[in-house]
């Protein structure tokens, strides 16, 4: 129904912030100048605020109060009308956070300050006779959240239906109801008394019944989403709501109960935040989840550097965003954050740089149609593992996502192409069938079914490596006293223990620490643990002196059928997010070696070159993106922005051939090719932000 959304498109997230007291708000507005503006960078959908991040509406609403600035002008109204008869989608932006219930703001949990939640100063132009407009003066990041039990979840249905009844926008959005806090107010306090036996609610409480209370949690945010979507699909619109990523904390409330709700997942390429545990691969693996929920993913960039709000980042991180997103499929792409001055002008700089990017986004946009992933490594993600891992602690626990990070960026830089398939999809072996190796990083809470599923893969011929509490726990939370994969990994389950270790290696113990599994092993003992003097290090950190008995297995090795198993008895995708050691990732590399029966790919170049192969069945073709994220080396920091991609010389992919290739052709780099045995190489002579390679025949 909505094709034009599940195509290559550019999109401008066409932020316009302005204070609820501020007199320079709108001081330059036109509309045609404004419309302008965004046809010439090339916007093929633009997402307009219909309401800012206070909750005042910049169109005459029945419901909201509108912003004094606008002097009664239809800011959506006339922009949406422009921007749709110059052929460009429309998103209705409206905002989950407001200044003008204040007895509805959500309470954290732990906050020790009530008053700061309370009514603050009013604007000059609120209304004290009118609890729906008593406006509050709040300072520029001085964000309100309503409580999502607050009759706030009413009202924004009720926008939604007023804006699409008004002028028919191409999509919704609704902001910020993806990072929602624990609420502590007396609406979640009388709700949960019967779910946590108390209406004293306290980390400890939550920790106690967190399986009850993230249940309940994840329902209540997914009916407001629910509420809103149900309204647009009365009128065909498109459910673009934010949905931030899966690895933020699961207490946020996004969860798998958004997805029938959501028409695309749009997601901020969180990594600019520069926020634990994200890097620059981060955003093609937010992409790659995206299209393994089997939703259209499309990705934000913020526009303005963290440090100055309304001034663009450089042309180089356009170039190489684009090319994160075109590697990797991403639907539509483009700018947020906060773009447009309160007055409604925009730094022509920023408008360039926009352009730049959207140009190298777009380019070779042929590419990607009729294109499938045809990766033969599959990753696991699972709801299941997100919602209850670590179950009590507070927010959940995000070891999960740092194991699950930690091989996702080691397939990368190995030049592995991967896809990551979602294990509550898994019904059958044939769902694993195409891929050689299928990683469980540490996936802790899997259904019967796809525990079975599995086996029956690697009873096939399938190769599986697993790590840490993989299948220690069920779907629904539970803890199990022994691994469901028992038979499968051939290991058992004896306990565990925190803390530091050694692993035996031919040359020398190396240093690791962690979460490690204790396990009587069945299968062959390919590596044991090694006990570490008692008496700790000498120097306060994670090392200390190895001594030569054998502790625990730590990598077992396990026949089944016509198939592998290699099972880790730790963490060790995490501590490769935590601290890249360069010896742990090549046990991780390793490992993945001794299953793979070859890889897909071989690429002499650095490591910091993502490489994914695609398919065009219709054309015959098969296409090996190449994205750059070759960068100086004193970047990215908090201070210092990306401004150079350092291009990459000689570099040589091998592939095995499918037969007589007919021709090679190179989009964005010159490359040669020969034939060298049941090989095909191609060399490219000088790599920028990004290349594809096309194989035709």
């Amino acid at each position: 129904m909505h094709e034009w959304a599940n195509r290559r498109s550019r999109i401008y997230w066409y932020d316009q912030y302005a204070l609820n007291e501020q007199g320079t708000a709108f001081a330059r507005y036109d509309p045609d100048r404004i419309a302008g503006e965004l046809v010439s960078v090339g916007a093929d959908i633009v997402a307009l605020y219909a309401a800012n991040q206070f909750g005042v509406a910049y169109y005459p609403s029945d419901l909201w109060p509108m912003h004094p600035g606008l002097q009664g002008r239809d800011y959506f109204g006339e922009l949406c009308t422009r921007l749709q008869a110059s052929g460009i989608r429309v998103v209705a932006y409206i905002n989950w956070l407001n200044s003008r219930r204040a007895d509805w703001n959500l309470i954290p949990l732990g906050c020790e300050d009530r008053s700061r939640y309370a009514e603050q100063r009013l604007a000059s132009w609120a209304d004290p006779a009118d609890p729906d407009r008593r406006v509050q003066a709040l300072p520029g990041g001085g964000w309100r959240f309503s409580c999502p039990l607050s009759p706030q979840r009413g009202q924004v249905v009720e926008i939604a239906r007023e804006i699409l009844a008004r002028y028919r926008p191409d999509g919704f959005h609704l902001d910020m109801f993806h990072g929602v806090p624990i609420c502590v107010c007396e609406r979640c306090r009388a709700a949960l008394a019967p779910i946590l036996g108390t209406k004293e609610i306290t980390a400890a409480v939550i920790e106690a019944h967190w399986q009850e209370y993230i249940d309940w949690r994840c329902r209540e945010s997914a009916a407001v989403i629910g509420g809103v979507s149900a309204v647009l699909r009365q009128h065909g619109v498109v459910a673009a709501h934010n949905a931030g990523v899966p690895f933020l904390p699961v207490s946020y409330g996004f969860s798998e109960e958004w997805l029938p709700h959501l028409d695309v997942m749009v997601s901020e390429a969180f990594d600019a935040f520069l926020c634990h545990p994200t890097d620059l691969n981060a955003t093609s693996i937010v992409v790659r989840l995206a299209r393994g929920l089997g939703i259209a993913p499309w990705l934000l960039r913020t526009s303005a550097q963290i440090h100055h709000a309304h001034w663009p980042i450089s042309t180089a991180q356009w170039r190489l965003y684009a090319a994160a997103g075109k590697a990797n499929g991403c639907r539509a792409f483009g700018p947020c954050g906060i773009g447009a001055y309160p007055d409604t002008t925009t730094a022509r700089r920023m408008l360039a740089h926009v352009k730049a990017g959207f140009d190298a986004y777009m380019e070779d946009a042929d590419l990607d149609e009729g294109a499938r992933p045809v990766a033969r490594v599959a990753l696991v993600f699972s709801w299941a593992t997100r919602r209850y891992f670590g179950s009590g602690r507070t927010n959940g626990s995000v070891a999960w996502a740092e194991e699950f990070m930690g091989w996702a960026r080691v397939l990368m830089e190995e030049h592995l192409p991967y896809e990551i398939v979602v294990a509550e999809r898994v019904t059958s072996a044939e769902d694993l069938a195409a891929y050689d190796l299928v990683v469980l990083p540490g996936v802790c809470h899997l259904s019967d079914g796809f525990c079975d599923a599995v086996q029956r893969y690697v009873q096939q011929g399938g190769q599986v490596l697993a790590t840490g509490e993989t299948s220690l726990g069920d779907e629904r939370g539970n803890r199990r006293a022994d691994f469901v994969l028992a038979e499968l990994l051939g290991v058992h389950w004896q306990g565990s223990s925190t803390g530091p270790f050694a692993v035996e290696r031919p040359v020398e113990p190396e240093p690791a620490t962690g979460i490690l599994q204790q396990v009587a092993a069945v299968g062959q003992v390919v590596i044991h643990s090694l006990v570490v003097d008692p008496a700790g290090s000498v120097a306060g950190v994670e090392d200390p002196l190895p001594l030569a008995a054998a502790g625990w297995p730590l990598v077992v090795e396990h026949t089944t059928g016509r198939g592998r198993t290699l099972y880790v008895a730790f963490d060790l995708g995490r501590r490769a997010t935590l601290h890249g050691d360069e010896h742990l990732e090549a046990l991780m590399i390793e490992l993945v070696d001794r299953l793979l029966p070859e890889r897909q790919v071989r690429v002499s170049g650095p490591r910091t070159v993502e490489v994914t192969v695609w398919e065009q069945a219709d054309q015959r073709r098969t296409v090996v993106h190449l994205a750059n994220r070759t960068v100086a080396h004193t970047l990215p920091t908090d201070q210092r922005q990306i401004r150079e991609i350092v291009p990459v010389h000689d570099l040589v992919v091998r592939l095995r051939r499918g037969g007589n290739a007919a021709r090679v052709s190179a989009r964005q780099a010159e490359a040669t090719w020969s034939c060298e045995g049941d090989e095909l190489v191609i060399r490219v002579a000088r790599l920028e932000a990004y290349a594809a390679l096309v194989i035709e025949g």
